[in-house]
């Protein structure tokens, strides 16, 4: 044997195996990247991602939306970055007029699986925000009825003020402390 056979035939043998982890190498590339380029493609947008730079509470993201209707709150809460709770109850147990320009709404808002934080409240009258406020306060009725604990029961009940005409559609809205939201239905201010 020459040593240029010899040589070629050492090459051989040895390519391969170097042949065959190049292979397995390229199908193990493929495998990955189209794992992870799947996993990018199908990554869910998050509506709140600009707004976690925000420090402004969901509340005060939600009063700056404009809401005439209890038809415009689901797109000015997800505008705001919000999401519709599944978890969150309420009610409102009345609306007094105060004056002839205000009004007061009593009721409860709580979140069952949540602690001791308040809820925020968002009052809109004529389209623009015309009040914030939160929960203060127990109702023991509550805590029974809706099994709260963990603290959740200390913040439960609310009253707020604002502005609202006769017959005028006031829209109140119960904003939870992990950007949540929950629509509280007023029959038109009194």
């Amino acid at each position: 044997m020459t040593t240029q056979k010899i040589g070629s035939l050492l090459s051989s043998r040895l390519s391969f195996p170097i042949r065959r982890w190049l292979r397995w190498g390229f199908y193990a590339f493929v495998m990955f990247g189209s794992f992870f380029l799947t996993l990018w493609l199908t990554e869910p947008d998050d509506v709140t991602s600009n707004d976690r730079l925000d420090s402004r509470t969901g509340a005060e993201l939600l009063a700056r939306q404009t809401i005439k209707s209890y038809d415009d709150v689901h797109r000015a809460a997800r505008a705001a970055g919000l999401r519709l709770s599944r978890r969150m109850r309420g009610s409102v147990d009345g609306v007094t007029r105060l004056s002839p320009q205000e009004v007061a709404v009593a009721g409860w808002l709580a979140d069952p699986d949540g602690d001791a934080s308040a809820q925020a409240l968002v009052a809109f009258a004529g389209g623009a925000n015309v009040a914030i406020g939160q929960t203060s306060g127990e109702r023991p009725d509550v805590t029974r009825a809706i099994s709260l604990g963990f603290g959740a029961e200390k913040n439960v009940s609310f009253q707020i003020k604002f502005k609202c005409q006769p017959g005028q559609q006031a829209v109140l809205v119960g904003v939870g402390a992990s950007r949540q939201y929950l629509p509280l239905q007023l029959s038109p201010c009194p």
